[in-house]
Order: structure tokens, then C-alpha cells, then sequence
């Protein structure tokens, strides 16, 4: 993942905005939630960031990568919704009652905050950097409405053409705007023909398999460098201590003896495999789908152990039941067939219990062909094993 921060600042040294988009669970809100945190407090000495996804308490170090945008950088989180709009992000008009009866007042959202922050003369900030997250849950071409165009940075004060804020919803005296209330009970006011200030960063993220999500559309994404976040094998062979390079492909000769940790890194595998040749790649699953099946435990005299074998099994299936299954059942909504192909349904092992078998009906001859309800983690421990070591094949 660490190419990944470089991605993203070698982004902002060129004046481009950052979208990191790919299937759920792959990593994005983590990655830019630590980015955050890193630049939100960032060490006196250094001006790099380095990211070791090993060291899960502290995974972002310094120096390597320089930080090339001006600083001291000011950082804004945000999360689009659909009830998000122009309103929370550019500027709104909130009625105020005065003595003279009620107005209605300007207030800065914060794309507009941000450059009313880098215009005031007492700000200590030299950037800003606005952390979006789940940017097509919202309708966001509605939400930076005509902003939208200074996302281009050469339309901004210092570019190629640089333009006037078009803000008419304000009025203007001797070349002067109203007062626009802003986060934190300041105001400010801009003058006529103020232009957006240079040093304003983006990154977002977007979920590619969200179905109740609104499409971005081409005009705002390609304001953006898009930065794919893929599902990683890696990341969970350095989660549970694999090497990689000795993995065995699953055969009759050895699925019998697969490890729970080898299981779980081969399904996720299988799957994605089927997946993207069935739906497409971004539809796969994310790796932190699995990472709640854990290796190693703390306990209770703090010292690290390993997890019981029967422990990781019963995890890997609670896993399963709770998030890998739910979002493979929606994934092939509408294919059970290719969903009972993919399960081994018809297939099963030759011998001993399997968790997967075809719904049945008493007393009917119609033959079934829908899954039979099952919750993976309350069956006993040996169908648990075989299910899953031969759902890797």
C-alpha cells in the first residue's frame, strides 16, 4: 500500500486531485483515515510519510516520500451521503433574524471554507486538504454543483485561466461580499473577482460495487487521478505468517491437510477468480473481509500465542456466515445456478458431511434447486473443515 500514499501525493505535486476507487474492503477508508491522522499530526523533524502495514499501532513513519504541498496543512474529513448536498460542502443560506425581521445568511461549506481559510491573512495553514469518503454515495455532481470546475487547478489563482468565484447567491457592496459565516464562529467577506486559491487537495474514496450508489460522472471524474485499490493476497499472507511462495495449489492428493489460514487464503482466491470471470473485477472481494480471522491472540498474561486450530476454523466460518456469504448471495442474485456451481453443490466431497446441499420439500417431487438455509459456523467442526477445504478447488 505504500505505493499508494506515493500515488496520492505525487497527485497533489502535480496539481491533480486523488479517487481511490475498488471493490469494499480493500483497504481505502483505512488507508486515507491514517493519511489523515498522519498529516494531522505530523513530526516536528521530517517532512516524508512512510507506511508499513505491519505495524498495525503505528503504521505511518517518517521520512521517505516528501510532503511537497505547502506547509502547515490543514485536513477536513467529510463523508457523502445522500441527504449531502451543495449546501454542506459549497455554500448555504440559513435564515437569521435580525431586528430588522429575518435574512437569510451565508454560510461556508467546506470547499468554500477552505479557500475562505488559505484567503484570511491570520490563517497559520499554507494548504488544505479535503478527505472525502464514499464520494458516489452522494450525488456529487449536484453537491460541487458549478464548483466542480475548480477541481482543475488550472482555473484556480496561479493556473493557465484563472476565474472569479461565481458565488451570485451573495451581494456585493463597494466591491465587497456580504459577511459569509464560517465553521467555528468566524466570518469572512471576498472581494469581486476573487479567485480559488491553488493549494486545496482532494482524495476520496469510491466503492466500485455499490449498487445504491450514484455513478460519478465523466465530467468530475476526470478531475481526478483514480488510483485502483485491488483485493491482496499479500496482506493476509502477512497477517497470519505465510510464505507465499509455498502455498500449495488444492489437489485430491492434499486439500485434506490444508491449514485454516491456507484455506481461507486460497478461497479468497477461488473466489475472486469466479467472480471476476462471472461479474467482472469489480465485483471481487476485499481482503479485510477475511482479516477477522486472526492467527494470534493476546492472553490474559499479555504475552501473543497462537490461535487454536479449532478456533481459526470456527472463525473462518463465523466470517463467512456474517459477511463473505451475504455479499456472494447478492453478487449472484438472479444466478442461483452459477451461485450452486460456485458452492460445489452438486459436487461434493465423496464422502463425510458437506455444508452446501440443495433445499428440500417433503412430500413434493419438484426437485429443488435453491440452496438449503445453513449458518456454516454451527456445524460441527469437521463439516466446518471439509466444506471449506473443498470449497478451494
Amino acid at each position: 500500500m505504500t505505493n499508494k500514499i506515493d500515488d496520492i501525493l505525487s497527485s497533489w505535486s502535480a496539481g491533480r486531485n486523488a479517487l481511490l476507487y475498488g471493490p469494499p474492503a480493500t483497504g481505502k477508508t483505512r488507508l486515507i483515515s491514517e493519511l489523515f491522522d498522519a498529516l494531522n499530526n505530523p513530526p516536528k523533524a521530517h517532512k516524508g510519510i512512510l507506511l508499513d502495514v505491519a505495524d498495525a499501532a503505528k503504521p505511518f513513519s517518517r521520512p521517505e516520500q516528501e510532503i511537497t504541498i505547502p506547509q502547515p496543512i490543514k485536513v477536513v474529513w467529510t463523508t457523502f451521503h445522500q441527504s449531502y448536498g451543495y449546501e454542506d460542502f459549497v455554500m448555504g443560506l440559513r435564515p437569521e433574524i435580525t431586528d430588522t425581521g429575518t435574512r437569510l445568511q451565508p454560510w461556508a461549506g467546506i470547499f468554500l471554507d477552505a479557500a475562505l481559510e488559505l484567503a484570511d491573512s491570520e490563517s497559520e495553514y499554507k494548504s488544505v486538504v479535503i478527505f472525502i469518503d464514499e464520494i458516489n454515495r452522494g450525488n456529487a455532481a449536484r453537491i460541487f454543483g458549478e464548483f466542480m470546475t475548480f477541481l482543475d487547478f488550472d482555473y484556480r489563482d496561479g493556473g493557465l485561466v484563472p476565474l472569479p468565484l461565481p458565488l451570485r447567491q451573495l451581494t456585493y457592496e463597494e466591491g465587497q461580499s456580504e459577511e459569509i459565516s464560517r465553521p467555528g464562529g468566524k466570518s469572512a467577506s471576498i472581494p469581486e473577482g476573487f479567485t480559488f486559491p491553488r493549494h486545496i487537495y482532494i482524495v476520496s474514496t469510491m466503492n466500485s460495487v455499490d449498487r445504491a450508489a450514484v455513478p460519478i460522472d465523466s465530467a468530475l471524474a476526470r478531475r481526478f487521478n483514480r488510483i485502483e485499490m485491488r483485493p491482496s493476497l499479500s496482506v493476509l499472507a502477512q497477517l497470519w505468517d505465510l510464505d507465499e511462495t509455498t502455498i500449495p495449489a488444492p489437489t485430491d492428493a492434499n486439500w485434506e491437510t490444508l491449514s485454516p489460514f491456507v484455506t481461507s487464503y486460497l478461497l479468497l482466491d477461488r473466489l475472486n477468480v469466479a467472480v471476476s470471470t462471472d461479474l467482472g473485477r469489480e465485483f471481487e472481494f476485499g481482503h479485510g473481509l477475511l482479516t477477522p480471522v486472526l492467527a494470534k491472540k493476546t492472553a490474559d498474561d499479555g504475552t501473543i500465542q497462537p490461535v487454536e486450530e479449532n478456533d481459526a476454523w470456527r472463525s473462518l466460518a463465523k466470517t463467512w456466515d456474517e459477511m463473505l456469504f451475504p455479499q456472494l448471495e447478492d453478487r449472484y442474485s438472479g444466478r442461483p445456478q452459477q451461485l450452486l456451481d460456485l458452492l460445489h453443490v452438486d459436487t461434493a466431497p465423496p464422502a463425510g458431511g458437506y455444508a452446501w446441499t440443495l433445499r428440500t420439500n417433503l412430500g413434493s417431487t419438484v426437485a429443488a434447486s435453491t440452496l438449503a438455509p445453513v449458518r456454516v459456523s454451527e456445524l460441527d467442526i469437521e463439516v466446518i473443515k471439509r466444506s471449506f477445504r473443498w470449497l478451494t478447488r
